[in-house]
């Protein structure tokens, strides 16, 4: 009877250090695939407002990228971002991360743009990395558009929607607002549907203010950990369960999207949040 105790007293032992090694493996391969595996995932947005010539316009928005490459130059991000089939295609800030980007950004520029028009906005760490004299020249040479605080108008078959960018906050204290920005659209333009590009996923009041119809941000990381029924855990001002974590967000007429974005934040390894290609559809 001893013996034949100590022998279950084994096999439970065993089992338990079994079922912690795999539990760990499970962790582990669930970190690595939320920090790696891109996924692609549609959002149609409609309105009244949308032109029929716009109606299954399909915009790639790509953001936060941080300097990340996936694979080699940064092919499976290219190759993800052509299967999209992308109108246009969005960079929504925090492209780089430090001053030493130069090549890996012209790199990407120059796989993106044979794909679709590209248009640029900056982020908050763009302005603090010292890096974005050298980015915005690379940008030029790269034929992508930057629009810092600053829009232009997209025309399809004789219908016009507004394509606007706001620098991040982070930039000069006396650049443009988005409140004179947006006056002179409406001076030239006045109810034309305007899709307005910025970093920040916290100023929906102000979007909202301004009467911007439709909205694409970064910044959140998608909360960088999100657990199910719960969404993101933390806010890059490392706050808990920020408000405006990742999707749609609506305030009075103005539709705001959060892109969960793609690349890390600080050290903070992402966890069930996948690097996320948005493809946001208009519909009439």
């Amino acid at each position: 009877m001893y013996f034949r105790s100590r022998r279950k007293s084994r096999r439970r032992r065993g089992r338990t250090v079994i079922a912690f090694v795999l539990l760990v493996l499970i962790f582990v391969f669930m970190g690595y695939d939320s920090n790696t595996r891109i996924v692609t995932e549609e959002f149609p947005v409609s309105g009244s407002k949308i032109p029929a010539a716009f109606s299954g316009f399909r915009i790639v928005q790509l953001s936060d990228l941080h300097g990340k490459s996936f694979g080699k130059n940064n092919e499976r991000l290219v190759s993800a971002v052509k299967s999209a089939k992308p109108d246009i295609i969005v960079i929504t800030g925090d492209l780089i991360e430090d001053g030493k980007k130069g090549d890996w950004a012209r790199t990407l520029f120059q796989s993106l743009t044979p794909i679709a028009p590209v248009y640029y906005v900056t982020g908050n760490h763009e302005w603090a990395s010292g890096g974005l004299v050298e980015l915005l020249k690379i940008i030029d040479e790269c034929g992508v558009t930057a629009l810092r605080n600053d829009y232009i108008a997209l025309t399809r078959d004789n219908d016009t929607i507004i394509l606007a960018g706001v620098d991040d906050p982070n930039g000069f204290a006396d650049q443009k607002t988005p409140q004179q920005l947006f006056s002179e659209i409406r001076s030239k333009h006045k109810d034309k549907y305007t899709l307005l590009l910025a970093h920040r996923n916290t100023l929906l009041d102000t979007y909202a203010s301004i009467g911007a119809d439709l909205v694409l941000t970064g910044h959140s990381h998608g909360g960088i950990i999100r657990l199910p029924f719960v969404g993101g855990v933390l806010s890059t001002d490392r706050s808990f369960f920020p408000k405006y974590d990742a999707g749609f967000f609506i305030r009075d007429k103005t539709v705001m999207f959060v892109s969960r974005g793609l690349g890390p934040f600080r050290r903070i390894p992402r966890f069930l949040n996948n690097p996320q290609i948005a493809v946001i559809i208009l519909k009439k």
